[in-house]
């Protein structure tokens, strides 16, 4: 005992962060497993099952230090600990997401996938051959595009006006009009048109393209001040800060309009309206919009005031960023089928042939169509 003490005495620092690690091993013990994080908005990983096989062809390991590195205690302390730290020392990036001004982030991106890009444009060149409806297709320029002066000194983002530019010059169409957003966006750029936390466009920046893509039809948009209900929903977290956890970040506030409708069907199942109520109370808010990214939705409003004889028909074939715009077209068309092939429950040319469809609008943004694989679907 005597010559413990007189250990401790000389080495106290040594005994200290003995003491402090079989603590911390007696209480990561005690806890119970945490299935989702609020924090970061993923479902966390679980303890693997122990097999010898796996443990001898080595998978079993990396599954069980994904587990650990999920599942220690006070995680979240701990995070926000990083976070506070790296960010005194002078460091403006954490996991791939940089911090710019006004509190705003943004994913650093210097480079696409031009292969992926690529074989996406083949894919949809031979989608609108295959169908001679009128289309529009409009690419979402990401929020560091638009909002650059907001970006850090020196930080080397791609081009993506360029880029889109590019894409746009190999559409290989007639039926298929290019429809540049760029222009309508940067117009209102000090305006709040990009989440700040988030990778999504606002209420209002989707207006903005909402309004793009009306007069380049040929429609009267429905004035902003116009629409019904305007509701605000705050403390909104988006992916950005899941990622980078930056722990002074300002929560951004999510909007939606109350535009009325007569009929929503999500996959042939009746839905309560246009938007998911339950979602907006929950950290992840955006899915509250559209229900979610769901295969096929379809919206039947009385909203559309033109006159004509027969049903007009939109097919919206898009990435989440249309979940904030679909809404407005209800005033245009009496019937608005939107597709999100990630989850599409049909063959697209099944689709295609049991509906008469007087425009299609193709909607990504420009990350999203640089790195998506189901725009395969497309062929099928």
């Amino acid at each position: 005992m005597k010559r413990l003490l007189c250990g401790i005495k000389k080495y106290p620092l040594f005994f200290l962060f003995g003491l402090f690690l079989t603590g911390y091993m007696v209480c990561d013990m005690c806890k119970y497993n945490t299935e989702y994080s609020e924090m970061e908005n993923r479902m966390l990983a679980q303890r693997p099952a122990f097999t010898l096989s796996g443990f001898l062809d080595n998978t079993f390991t990396p599954k069980y230090e994904t587990y650990v590195n999920d599942q220690f205690v006070w995680r979240d302390s701990w995070i926000s600990l990083k976070s506070r730290t790296e960010l005194a020392i002078g460091k403006i990036e954490n996991n791939g997401i940089v911090y710019g001004k006004d509190h705003y982030l943004f994913e650093k991106y210097e480079k696409a996938d031009d292969q992926r890009v690529k074989m996406n444009l083949r894919f949809l060149n031979e989608f609108f051959a295959q169908h001679p409806q009128p289309m529009t297709f409009a690419v979402v320029p990401n929020s560091y595009e638009v909002l650059s002066e907001k970006l850090p000194y020196g930080l080397d983002q791609l081009d993506q006006e360029e880029y889109i530019r590019r894409i746009y010059g190999e559409i290989d169409a007639p039926q298929v009009r290019t429809l540049d957003l760029l222009p309508a966006l940067r117009e209102h750029r000090d305006e709040y048109i990009y989440y700040r936390t988030d990778h999504h466009w606002t209420a209002d920046g989707a207006y903005l393209a909402y309004r793009a893509y009306a007069e380049s039809m040929g429609f009267v948009p429905v004035e902003k001040d116009a629409l019904p209900g305007r509701t605000d929903v705050e403390g909104f977290y988006g992916t950005y800060f899941s990622k980078c956890k930056l722990f002074n970040a300002v929560p951004d506030v999510l909007t939606y309009y109350n535009i009325p409708v007569t009929e929503v069907t999500i996959n042939g199942e009746a839905a309560d309206g246009l938007y998911d109520y339950s979602k907006f109370s929950g950290r992840d808010k955006y899915a509250g919009l559209l229900r979610g990214n769901n295969g096929l939705t379809v919206i039947r409003s009385g909203n559309n005031t033109a006159p004509e004889e027969e049903t007009t028909r939109i097919l919206v074939i898009k990435d989440s960023y249309a979940n904030s715009l679909v809404p407005f077209l209800t005033y245009h068309y009496d019937e608005v089928y939107v597709v999100d092939l990630r989850s599409l429950p049909m063959k697209m040319s099944e689709l295609m042939a049991e509906t008469d469809f007087d425009e299609v609008l193709v909607l990504y943004n420009f990350m999203n169509l640089a790195s998506d694989t189901n725009i395969a679907r497309l062929r099928y």
